[in-house]
């Protein structure tokens, strides 16, 4: 079996290009990127080669009506953008399967732990690594969870099924990657609760945990505070006239943050805790965009012109 802790991380690496490079197609990008109130609208084909009369323009006519309605197809499969919930769901079951796997050396968990290389299993993660990474993640997915179920008014707005699909797969992926650099602590004959003390927190752990909770707050504020604005209506919040979206630049140091925590002694960060943040940095990034795109639309480019879309000093 392939060493999963490398399927991880080029899962998340993938993702990210992926993201990225459809985002740089105009047309696909107005399709599948934006949705709900951000989507823009789409010209018909058949408006653009009205009138062709050329036999050469006519077949690449053809292609291209014939390619538009593959897209259209592609495009009709859309999911409740409430459904950004079942994100969290499976967040929380796969940090509570992970959990009892742990907690009882099961054998999913030791399959997977004998399949990581023998580099990884030398430069790994400690239990006390393990068990702190994986409460912090656990925390992450209930708060969402919680933030979700209890919304001040719902959505009517759709996303495209893929978006769903990535959310899911990327959740699943994070249950398993809180831990898969601590393979080799994880196989040790002692039982987990006697390795785990968590009385003496490595310097990285002292640093990430504030940013962590820090990041983790200013998010919920966030969400309550556009859940409470009336719909479609520029946010004023104090923290909103820097950033176009503070919530997502707190989600990005929170995996940030879990980088740091669950970096391996003599290493700066856990490399595929490091590329989950990757991924979650491009995904967001595009969101960002889109969003400030859409309030030049609505409220004009100097409403927004002064906020940083998602890295202050930067972007």
């Amino acid at each position: 079996m392939p060493d999963p802790s490398l399927l991880l991380q080029t899962f998340f690496i993938l993702s990210a290009f992926t993201v990225l490079l459809l985002n740089s197609i105009p047309a696909v990008r107005a399709r599948y990127i934006a949705y709900g109130s951000r989507a823009i609208p789409v010209k018909n084909s058949d408006q653009c080669h009205h009138g062709t009369n050329k036999p050469a323009e006519k077949r690449n006519a053809h292609a291209s009506k014939t390619l538009e309605w593959l897209l259209e197809r592609l495009d009709a499969i859309q999911v409740p953008h409430r459904w950004f919930q079942h994100f969290y769901i499976i967040s929380v079951c796969s940090s509570l399967f992970w959990g009892v796997q742990i907690l009882a050396k099961g054998f999913v968990l030791e399959m997977l732990c004998r399949s990581v290389g023998p580099n990884t299993q030398a430069n790994g993660m400690t239990v006390d690594q393990v068990v702190l990474t994986w409460s912090l993640v656990t925390v992450q997915g209930i708060r969402r969870l919680l933030e979700t179920s209890f919304p001040v008014k719902s959505s009517r707005s759709n996303m495209w099924f893929v978006h769903w699909l990535l959310g899911i797969a990327f959740y699943l992926a994070l249950g398993v990657s809180c831990w898969i650099e601590g393979a080799d602590a994880l196989l040790s004959a002692e039982p987990i609760t006697s390795n785990t003390t968590l009385s003496a927190l490595s310097l990285k752990a002292i640093i990430g945990i504030p940013i962590f909770v820090l990041a983790s707050g200013v998010q919920h504020d966030c969400h309550a505070y556009l859940a409470s604005l009336p719909k479609y209506t520029l946010p004023v919040h104090p923290i909103f006239q820097s950033f176009i979206c503070p919530h997502y630049t707190m989600e990005c140091l929170i995996y940030l943050s879990l980088a740091f925590v669950a970096a391996p002694k003599g290493a700066l960060i856990n490399r595929t805790m490091f590329t989950a943040f990757v991924f979650v940095s491009a995904n967001l990034t595009v969101s960002a965009t889109t969003s400030k795109k859409w309030y030049e639309r609505k409220f004009g480019k100097k409403a927004v012109a002064h906020r940083w879309t998602i890295v202050p000093g930067l972007y």
